[in-house]
């Protein structure tokens, strides 16, 4: 019982992550209307940017973390713009093309900056602590007080603002908001800005809780791609539980069959809740 509660409190800990790295892409599903797969990217932009101001520069990591997020929220605000908007109307097949070629490019460019090998961030060693046999370390606490502590601020920030509003908005019907006199071009900014943020915010915990190698963001693509389906196009609230029911579901297999089955087994739930619930957990269908 000690093992399976393990891996239970593993699998808390990777959904909180995976609601990091999701959250931000589908915000850009929503808004944009398609599947940003260069999204993924974003976090090893984020992790690797950590990994040089903190062991090539001697950056303490906070300060670190926080430059790549902003760095990254504006790094994806820039791709945005310079790619995805002048072939905005071409519609949503070939914005996915090309968001997979980002991708590509994006992928390439580090590769090619940092090099092949493992690396890890210059941190003090991770303090482990035991709640009932079961082990947690101080590192992981942070990933899901982070989880928490965005879930709710970017619900106050949706519910309360005028930007958050108008992001709404269009997320529901981008004619209706433009006809409301929403601001599509700054709204779409802002959307790309605060997926972008989000996505460095993930890409800063991969750095804390993983050893880092230039091909790790391309692997989440298909966690981040699970959890989105299993979300639906609902609320805020069904990333939440998508996320943390596909970290559970991941990490709980672990207990019977090989860890290298992970990505399956999370493909395996969004099969089984699609075919009771084909909205989603949402109850919204698709646009």
């Amino acid at each position: 019982m000690t093992l399976i509660a393990q891996y239970f409190v593993t699998g808390i800990v990777t959904g909180c992550f995976l609601i990091l790295a999701t959250i931000g892409f589908s915000l850009t599903r929503r808004v944009e209307g398609f599947l940003n797969i260069a999204h993924a990217e974003l976090l090893g932009v984020s992790a690797f940017v950590t990994w040089g101001l903190n062991v090539k520069m001697g950056w303490p990591f906070l300060p670190a973390g926080l430059f790549a997020i902003v760095f990254t929220a504006f790094f994806g605000l820039i791709v945005g713009r310079i790619v995805y908007d002048p072939i905005r109307k071409l519609g949503p097949a070939v914005l996915l093309i090309s968001s997979v070629g980002v991708a590509y490019v994006i992928g390439g460019s580090v590769d090619a900056l940092v090099g092949t090998g493992i690396r890890s961030l210059n941190i003090p060693l991770a303090t482990t602590y035991r709640f009932f046999g079961v082990r947690i370390t101080d590192y992981q606490m942070i990933v899901v007080a982070l989880a928490a502590l965005t879930g709710l601020s970017l619900a106050i920030f949706m519910t309360k603002t005028k930007t958050g509003l108008a992001i709404r908005a269009m997320s529901d019907n981008p004619g209706l908001a433009a006809s409301r006199g929403v601001d599509v071009q700054q709204t779409s900014r802002a959307t790309w800005l605060l997926a972008s943020g989000l996505a460095g915010l993930a890409g800063v915990m991969l750095a804390l809780i993983a050893t880092l190698s230039t091909d790790i963001a391309f692997h989440q693509i298909l966690q981040i791609l699970a959890v989105a389906i299993l979300a639906g196009l609902g609320s805020l609230y069904s990333v939440l539980l998508a996320g943390l029911i596909v970290g559970v579901a991941m990490d709980m297999s672990v207990y019977f069959i090989p860890a290298g089955y992970r990505p399956l087994i999370a493909f395996a739930v969004v099969i089984i809740v699609l075919f009771l619930r084909p909205e989603g957990l949402s109850g919204r269908k698709s646009k």
